[in-house]
């Protein structure tokens, strides 16, 4: 497979060929990265009730590989003013948040929407990990471009769930890319399932099909580093041998 750059750089030397001077192209989505929460250390090991924040190593340049054009990542207290300025003064055409997606004391998001008059247009989705992924329309720039926000839990598996549910395809819409083919094969092993939601799971390929890894709880990336992909699991899980979708566990 090509890589992205070396496909575009094809399609103008034929579009070059073919006599056009100028093209018409979708630029790429600038976004901004917040990664919310008091609780996060950026250098050293967890200490003193504190972690390390394992997301905005990971989340920055899986957005860049999405095709978004990442202005920065910066880390924003668990305080409602800071993080309703942070959204506010936002320049970009994507904010993407992490943490404050739930109805926690300290989780400000919602607030924050409706304060700002932001239009919120997924509260929630039926897939676990994941759950309170939120994807909000904000009030335009001054100059009249549209915003929005994809917020993410604060969980690391739970955001990747996030992130490949709402962030790559928000992203691909608005550079102008269109969305892979599902990947379906089978399972080579039973693949266990939420009762109620639709599971994402992090499997292997054994030959041509997928196995469940271990350390796949929505805090946990240890299943993830080591992944091929993210199954599609339906409520209740699936035996052995059935077809089941298989998505990406990253960004290209």
């Amino acid at each position: 497979m090509l890589p992205g750059g070396w496909a575009s750089a094809h399609r103008l030397g034929l579009a070059a060929a073919a006599g056009y001077d100028r093209l018409a192209v979708h630029r790429r989505p600038v976004v901004e990265l917040l990664v919310l929460g008091d609780e996060l250390l950026e250098t050293g090991l967890p200490r003193d009730s504190r972690v390390r924040d394992a997301l905005g190593p990971l989340l920055y340049p899986w957005l860049r590989g999405c095709g978004a054009d990442v202005t920065g990542r910066r880390p924003v207290s668990d305080d409602f003013g800071l993080l309703r300025a942070a959204v506010r003064d936002s320049r970009a055409d994507v904010v993407v948040t992490t943490g404050s997606t739930a109805a926690g004391p300290v989780d400000f998001l919602h607030d924050v929407f409706r304060e700002a008059g932001a239009r919120l247009l997924v509260d929630s989705v039926a897939v676990r990990p994941g759950h309170p992924m939120l994807l909000a329309e904000l009030p335009p720039t001054t100059d009249g471009r549209s915003r929005r926000l994809v917020g993410l839990p604060g969980n690391p598996l739970a955001a990747v769930a996030g992130a490949v549910t709402l962030a790559a395809p928000l992203l691909r819409r608005l550079g102008g890319h269109p969305d892979p083919e599902p990947l379906r094969t089978v399972a080579a092993e039973a693949l266990p399932g939420h009762p109620r939601d639709t599971r994402l799971l992090p499997v292997r390929r054994t030959g041509h099909r997928v196995a469940p890894l271990p350390f796949d709880g929505p805090a946990m990336l240890r299943g993830l580093a080591c992944a091929d992909g993210l199954a599609v699991v339906p409520p209740g899980g699936v035996i052995a041998g059935t077809h089941v979708e298989v998505g990406e566990a990253a960004g290209p």
